[in-house]
């Protein structure tokens, strides 16, 4: 009797270790499946936003640049001034020009020498914000094919003013002669002889 219900006892125990417990089941959906979500909207998707790298114009040597200097001012001579300033760094500077007076001064550039003109800008001691492309119309009629058109308005014009008025005088010495002859016994004779004072010739010489 024992051994019977022993084994009714380890059959039921063995049927109720094999049967699943409620809820044990797991259902997982791999990544990206097409099943609705709470929003009920479809799978998510990612977008992707691809920036083009920044390319920065390398400045061109010097001599390869081409710089007029239009005077726009009413200062004679400040264009050439301007213009002997820009040679000693190297640059191809053409011959001075003159433009329609203006106030402000602008250092004109064309596509792909804008970094040039900044530098232009700096060696005459302009304002950064003096760069500028060159608008169309063009600020200069004939700009002889320069890379960047300087227009040397009233408010630069000044400090390129030619140099001031040179004088050179040239003077005589003053100096006199004096003569004296004297004869013996009856009496002495002087004559003197003088020249006039000193004379002095002054000539002005004014650049343009």
């Amino acid at each position: 009797m024992l051994l019977a219900i022993a084994m009714v006892i380890g059959i039921v125990l063995l049927n109720a270790t094999d049967a699943e417990p409620p809820g044990a089941q797991v259902t997982t959906k791999a990544a990206g499946s097409s099943g609705k979500n709470s929003g009920g909207g479809g799978g998510s998707s990612g977008t992707t936003t691809t920036v083009a790298p920044t390319t920065t114009l390398p400045t061109h040597a010097p001599r390869d640049v081409k710089v007029i200097v239009a005077n726009a001012s009413t200062v004679k001579g400040a264009g050439a001034k301007a213009s002997d300033a820009l040679k000693p760094p190297g640059y191809n500077v053409l011959a001075p020009a003159n433009a329609t007076a203006v106030n402000e001064s602008a250092v004109y550039f064309v596509p792909g020498y804008d970094r040039d003109a900044a530098a232009l800008a700096a060696a005459l001691q302009f304002p950064a914000t003096a760069v500028k492309p060159v608008p169309n119309p063009p600020p200069l009629a004939d700009s002889k094919g320069a890379n960047v058109v300087i227009i040397l308005g009233a408010d630069q014009a000044p400090r390129f003013a030619s140099a001031a008025a040179t004088t050179t005088t040239t003077a005589k010495p003053a100096t006199g002669a004096t003569t004296t002859t004297a004869k013996a016994a009856t009496g002495a004779t002087t004559t003197t002889t003088a020249r006039p004072a000193s004379s002095s010739t002054t000539s002005t010489t004014k650049k343009p």
